[in-house]
C-alpha cells in the first residue's frame, strides 16, 4: 500500500501524500480491533504489525435458540439446528471506547474540532481521491474508506464475494467455512439417525445456524487477507454460517447417502482505528484517524456482507465437494 488509507478495527485505510502525482499510491488498510472476553471476535492481527490475537471462535449461540448440533469439537463453530440466526458478536469503538470498560458498547463523546483537524481531513481527502485514480486495485479499500469520511457512521454491504474469489486467504476462508458448515452437516444427521433409524430410507431436510468464527486470528484456516486491498477494506472480521441440508438415501444397496447443502456465509466488521495500532503497509499510525473519530469528522461504522453456495458430497467425502455459487453471493 502506497499512500494510506486507515480502517477501522479490522480496517482501515491510510493514504500517504504523494511526492510525485504521476507516482502516487493510495494505501488503505484496515486495522484489527481489540477484542473483549466473551463474545469478542472482531480482534485481528496483521503481518508483522499486530501479535496473534485468540479468537473465541466456537462461542456458543445464545442459550435456548434450537438444539445443538453434535459435533464434538470437530468443527471451529458450533452449531444450533434452527433457520439463520445471528450469534453474539462483539465490535469495539476504536477511538471512542471507553478507557475504563473494554466493553463498554457505547462510544464515548466527541470533542469539537480544531481548525488543524479540519484541514487535516482535508489532506486526507485528497489522498482519497488519489488513491482512486491511481491504485484501481485499492477499490474496496477505498470506497470502505470513503465512508468514514462521509458515512456519517450508516452502515454499508460489501462485496465479501470478491475477497473469496480475489484474495488467497478469502479462498482458503470460503474453504474452510463450507468443510466446516459440512461437519456440522454430518454430525446433525447422524444424530437423527441415532435418534430415528428408519431415516436412513427417506430424504430428510434440516436447517444449521452456527456461531461466530474469527478470521485474521490465530487459526490458521480462516486467515488474515493477503491483498493490501483486502488488508484495508475488512482486515479481521467474524463470520458464521448458516444452511438448509438435504439428505438424500442411497439408490443402491450399501450405498452411501447424499447430501445437497445450500449454505450462506454471513461476514461482519467494524469500520474503524484503534490506538496503538498503525497501517501495514505504511506504518501511518492510527491515531493520523482516529483524530477525526474523536472529532466527529468522520464515523466508524458495520459493514456486512456474504456469499452462497451450493454444496453437495457424498457422506463421509467432505474434500471432494462440488461447490456452485448462488445468485453470486451478493449481499
Amino acid at each position: 500500500m502506497g499512500t494510506p488509507i486507515t480502517g477501522s478495527s479490522p480496517k482501515k485505510v491510510t493514504y500517504r501524500p504523494p511526492e510525485d502525482t504521476s507516482r502516487t499510491r493510495a494505501a488503505v488498510e484496515k486495522k484489527p480491533s481489540a477484542e473483549v472476553p466473551g463474545d469478542a471476535f472482531e480482534k485481528s492481527r496483521a503481518e508483522g504489525r499486530y501479535p496473534p490475537v485468540a479468537l473465541n471462535a466456537a462461542s456458543p449461540l445464545p442459550p435456548d435458540t434450537g438444539t445443538a448440533v453434535p459435533t464434538n469439537g470437530t468443527t471451529s463453530a458450533k452449531y444450533q439446528v434452527g433457520p439463520a440466526r445471528r450469534p453474539p458478536i462483539h465490535h469495539d469503538n476504536g477511538f471512542l471506547q471507553n478507557p475504563n470498560d473494554p466493553k463498554d458498547p457505547n462510544p464515548i463523546a466527541t470533542r469539537e474540532p480544531s481548525f488543524s483537524d479540519r484541514l487535516a481531513k482535508g489532506k486526507w481527502a485528497v489522498k482519497l481521491e488519489a488513491a482512486r485514480q491511481f491504485r484501481p486495485d485499492l477499490k474496496d479499500a477505498t470506497d470502505a474508506y470513503a465512508h468514514f469520511l462521509y458515512g456519517n457512521g450508516k452502515d454499508r454491504t460489501f462485496d465479501y464475494e470478491r475477497f473469496v474469489t480475489q484474495d488467497e486467504s478469502g479462498k482458503k476462508v470460503l474453504k474452510s467455512a463450507t468443510q466446516d458448515t459440512q461437519k456440522a452437516a454430518e454430525a446433525q444427521y447422524a444424530a437423527m439417525l441415532a435418534k430415528d433409524p428408519s431415516l436412513a430410507g427417506k430424504p430428510v431436510t434440516f436447517q444449521i445456524t452456527g456461531g461466530p468464527i474469527g478470521v485474521g486470528g490465530n487459526d490458521g484456516k480462516f486467515p488474515y487477507p493477503q491483498t493490501e486491498n483486502w488488508q484495508k477494506a475488512i482486515g479481521g472480521h467474524s463470520i458464521w454460517n448458516s444452511a438448509t441440508v438435504t439428505v438424500t438415501p442411497p439408490t443402491t444397496p450399501g450405498g452411501k447417502p447424499t447430501f445437497s447443502m445450500d449454505m450462506t456465509v454471513h461476514a461482519e466488521d467494524r469500520y474503524n482505528f484503534n490506538p496503538n495500532q498503525k497501517d501495514i503497509a505504511t506504518g501511518i499510525p492510527d491515531s493520523d484517524n482516529g483524530r477525526f473519530e474523536q472529532t466527529g469528522l468522520a464515523h466508524q461504522y458495520t459493514q456486512t456482507g456474504s456469499v452462497q453456495r451450493k454444496v453437495g458430497w457424498s457422506q463421509g467425502d467432505i474434500e471432494n465437494a462440488t461447490s456452485t455459487p448462488i445468485n453470486n453471493g451478493r449481499g
